[in-house]
């Protein structure tokens, strides 16, 4: 390989030395290269070099053939140089038909600009045009728009841009007609036809205002007639406050807006007398007929011994095992149901837990008398065992049911509790736990008896007579309203009476209180369905099962004093509050769409407010909103104008998972607060005043404190009454223990000018409102969630403990929503809602500082009685009776050595004071009433038990 390289190279060298090869090729061949072979000495240097060099690497035979070797090489020399030439040649074609490619593509990209330029133009004219054309139809046809730009331009205007310039239109014709500014999402519910439209309205969010608006923009803009549009509301309230905006835009040309219930009495105009509750007007003809037929099986002895029965198993019946058997869930579902269920006691105390139900449950049917969560002021906390057993007048046992042993800060506790009581010789405690009670009620109440006897507390069981003698009033009352429930569900159902036994008859799951009441049930609802025949007398529902089968009928002529209708004539029908929905109102609706399928329905509500379950209303109306009105489409609008920015993170919070949440409007942040009542330490003056009561001093701090920034302030709470014991201080106020009198009391301790500020209401009744400061005062686990133990007598129409909870926390959010800048949330660290904790997990919570709020000066009147001895070297009389005293409330004097207490002026009476516990088996004592400024009310002497006045003319 070498040296074919070498001789390959020497040859080339010979011939690039010689020249003009064009010219001299034959010579160099033919005659130079034989003379050199044989004399190579006759070249030149060149060739003598070259020659030498070749002569030294070839063989003989390759030496005599150097001018056939050198002939070769220049062939392949040739070839290289006409290779070369050819590539050059191709690189210089290569290179032109490149610039000319080029200047071809620059000449068709110019022809390429020039057309897309015209095209563009034109586009540009065309958008124009379609933009002119279409913004004369929004402002002349509005109602066509949609087609008119699906048909013609939606190729031409895209989808969204469509959209923002419907959205503009309605803005400024908002403007010029001087109604309220909207947000883009209010004004694209407006701006949508062609379709059925649900709306998801969430708190704050301005429904009612967008519903209004809408219709305005449909008859005054669109041109559709007033009689041509229909507004149905749930109840009359609502209705009105539609009607009125819609007044003062239209006067008396409005569109029809109604109640359901109003338009079905339009319809049937019944002769029959028409059984309604109205509580605002004390209307309650229903609930009276109601009662009626309670009460006439009530005096039928067969059928008094099934209800009696009834509710004495009622009363007992283990619901956790009722409640959970044939559930599928996790452990930890099944805790948080357990805790979620109310344990009533036959006494009806709303305990803890089922441990503290069958501990209280045995006291009552043994005849043993006890206080529950007696108070105690231990450590400067206000203690309060769970049963304390009286022995004698300052001695007994203490019965603490232990039920999360286990938890470290509840076991340090414990055994705070046992070191006390081991201190208090006069009190024995008896310790009870899970354990005792897991055996089931039997056992528990067998183990216990043997176990109080022990302490000496004499055990005698009631007879059932006697135990229905003690609870009968109590239980009528519970089987009278939880059987006026079922009924009034049973007709939102439209079920007759053989249809609900049918109902009942197909369950095989129901436990034997259920199938007792059931029974009666079926009876009771047959009766009322007769009564309403008998008497000619019909219900609301009953007048809208009988609406929807007169349109069936052909009947869609509606007349109201106000004017009357047509059911065919109507193209829009708005719904507010869709939320609740029912299979009722269906009925109803689907009964017109038969009539009239041209009516295009836009529906309002938000399923987070969704809270009426208990009358009937079925949020599966709002989640399969599609399948009952196709096609449909569903917008929302979400901006949340009420509450400041906090306030709707937390109901987000509250909520999330469940939907599209709300979004703040406001800038500022607003005032969230979570006030632990565990951490409420009332002053002396605070115990003096509020004898055994924390919640209402707690209360009173917070209203102060922001009565004193202008703001109104409303006390929501989930009952009409609190779950902690308030002190009324007169037995006249203490009859009085709903929410009025708790807003009463707290009232009374601000100026007159005032009061109208402080509100209570339950949340419920609030939905709808709002107000600048919203103490929710129940976030406990008591209140929310509320899961009444007769909720089981409905699974049969549907209910079930998910559904229940899950509108419990709907609730939760109501209230919540409700405040436009301050937020307070009472709860206790033992006994805090699981909504709260729920919250907790995803929003921080600024906790409340109760030293930032003082106590605050009384306005009204009130007075203190001052209970001393007699004899003031007896001191032994007031010491017989302490412990009564301090159940009632009493606080001791050290420096004038009498116990004391405050009482409210209004409602207070001596007879009320000598019904006290201490007053019975008081002797040698002496007590004294003073009013504000220390002047002497009354004075008086104690003698076993009899009073006598000591003022000098009595």
């Amino acid at each position: 390989m070498a040296k074919n390289q070498a001789t390959s190279d020497l040859l080339s060298k010979l011939i690039s030395h010689w020249c003009s090869w064009d010219q001299h090729e034959s010579f160099y061949l033919e005659t130079l290269a034989p003379q050199l072979l044989e004399k190579p000495e006759s070249g030149d240097e060149v060739e003598r070099e070259v020659l030498k060099a070749l002569r030294e690497i070839l063989n003989d035979d390759e030496w005599t053939s150097l001018p056939s070797l050198i002939r070769e090489q220049r062939k392949g020399k040739l070839r290289e140089i006409e290779q070369e030439k050819l590539r050059l040649e191709a690189e210089r074609k290569a290179r032109e038909e490149e610039l000319e490619q080029k200047r071809r593509e620059q000449l068709i990209a110019q022809q390429r600009a020039k057309q897309a330029r015209i095209e563009e133009e034109q586009k540009r004219r065309d958008k124009e045009l379609a933009l002119d054309e279409i913004m004369e139809c929004l402002k002349g046809d509005f109602l066509r728009s949609d087609k008119v730009y699906k048909d013609r331009y939606s190729e031409i205007i895209c989808p969204d841009e469509y959209e923002s310039l419907k959205v503009g239109f309605i803005k400024s014709w908002l403007k010029e007609n001087e109604l309220p500014a909207l947000d883009d999402e209010q004004v694209a519910a407006i701006s949508a036809y062609g379709r059925h439209v649900q709306v998801i309205a969430r708190a704050g969010s301005g429904k009612t205002t967008t519903l209004v608006v809408r219709a305005i923009f449909l008859q005054k803009h669109c041109g559709v007639p007033s009689n041509h549009i229909m507004l149905l509301a749930f109840n009359r309230k609502a209705a009105e406050e539609i009607n009125e905006r819609l007044e003062k835009y239209f006067g008396n040309n409005t569109p029809h807006v109604m109640t359901f219930h109003a338009l079905a009495y339009a319809i049937v105009h019944p002769e029959e007398s028409l059984l309604y509750d109205d509580p605002a007007s004390n209307h309650l003809a229903k609930s009276r007929a109601l009662q009626s037929v309670i009460d006439d099986y009530l005096h039928n002895s067969r059928f008094r011994e099934k209800i009696r029965l009834l509710m004495l198993n009622h009363f007992r019946a283990d619901w956790e095992r009722i409640i959970l058997g044939g559930y599928d869930r996790t452990k930890g579902d099944l805790i948080r149901f357990r805790r979620s269920l109310p344990n009533v006691s036959l006494r009806g105390e709303y305990l803890k837990s089922y441990g503290e139900k069958l501990i209280a449950d045995f006291l009552f049917e043994h005849d043993i008398p006890y206080k529950y969560e007696r108070n105690y002021w231990w450590n400067g906390i206000n203690y309060r065992p769970d049963f304390t057993i009286f022995q004698s007048g300052n001695s007994g046992v203490i019965v603490e049911y232990f039920g999360l042993s286990g938890d470290p800060d509840y076991d340090e506790q414990a055994e705070k509790k046992r070191d006390f009581w081991r201190h208090n010789q006069s009190w024995q405690l008896l310790e009870i736990t899970p354990r005792d009670v897991s055996p089931g009620r039997d056992q528990f109440f067998s183990s216990f008896r043997n176990v109080l006897e022990r302490y000496k507390i004499e055990c005698n069981p009631l007879t059932e007579d006697e135990i229905w003698d003690r609870v009968k009033d109590r239980a009528i009352d519970r089987f009278t309203t939880t059987s006026i429930s079922f009924i009034q569900r049973c007709r939102k159902l439209s079920l007759d009476s053989s249809q609900l036994s049918q109902l009942i008859d197909s369950r095989n799951d129901l436990s034997p209180v259920e199938n007792q009441f059931l029974g009666v049930a079926r009876h009771l609802y047959s009766a009322y369905l007769d009564r309403l025949d008998s008497t000619g007398e019909e219900d609301f529902d009953g007048l809208m099962q009988r609406a929807a089968t007169s349109i069936k009928a052909g009947q869609t002529v509606f007349e109201r004093r106000s004017g009357k209708g047509d059911l065919r004539d109507i193209r829009y029908m708005f719904i507010d509050e869709y939320q609740d929905f029912s299979d009722l109102f269906l009925r109803l609706v689907n009964a017109i769409r038969e009539r009239n399928d041209a009516i295009e329905f836009f529906c309002v509500g938000d399923d987070w407010q969704a809270i009426n379950g208990f009358a009937g209303s079925d949020l599966k109306f709002y989640v399969n909103f599609h399948s009952h009105f196709s096609p449909s489409h569903k917008l929302p609008i979400s901006t949340n104008y009420r509450s400041a920015k906090s306030i709707v993170s937390l109901g987000n919070a509250l909520m999330h998972g469940l939907g599209e949440p709300a979004k703040p409007y406001r800038p500022d942040s607003g005032t969230v607060l979570i006030g632990n009542l565990d951490k409420f330490t009332p002053t002396n003056r605070e115990n003096e005043r509020h004898s055994g009561d924390e919640i209402t001093p707690a209360v009173l701090r917070l209203v102060s404190k922001w009565l004193a920034t202008d703001r109104d302030i409303v006390l929501l709470c989930r009952k009409n009454t609190l779950p902690w014991y308030v002190d009324y201080g007169g037995e006249q106020a203490r009859r009085r223990n709903g929410l009025d009198a708790f807003c009463d009391l707290v009232r009374s301790y601000f100026p007159e000018e005032v009061r109208r500020r402080i509100t209570t209401s339950t949340a419920h009744k609030y939905k709808g409102l709002q107000n600048d400061a919203v103490i929710v005062v129940d976030a406990v686990l008591r209140s929310y969630p509320l899961i009444h133990p007769d909720w089981v007598f409905t699974r049969v129409l549907g209910d079930n403990l998910e559904k229940i909870s899950e509108e419990e926390r709907r609730l939760f959010y109501v209230a919540l929503t409700r405040a436009v800048d301050t937020l307070i949330i009472l709860t206790e660290e033992q006994s805090i809602s699981p909504f709260l904790q729920d919250i907790a997990a995803k929003h921080p919570f600024e906790r409340l500082d109760w030293d930032k709020f003082p106590p605050v000066r009384e306005e009204s009147s009130r007075l203190t009685v001052r209970v001393g001895n007699l004899v003031p070297q007896n001191n032994g009389a007031t010491y017989a009776i302490k412990d009564q005293l301090k159940a009632s409330g009493y606080r001791w004097d050290s420096a004038n050595k009498v116990w004391q207490k405050s009482f409210l002026e209004e409602g207070f009476s001596l007879e009320s004071l000598k019904e006290s516990i201490w007053a019975s088996i008081a002797n040698q004592i002496r007590v004294e009433i003073v009013d504000d400024h220390g002047s002497l009310v009354g004075e008086y002497a104690i003698h076993s038990g009899r009073w006598r006045s000591l003022e000098k003319n009595a």
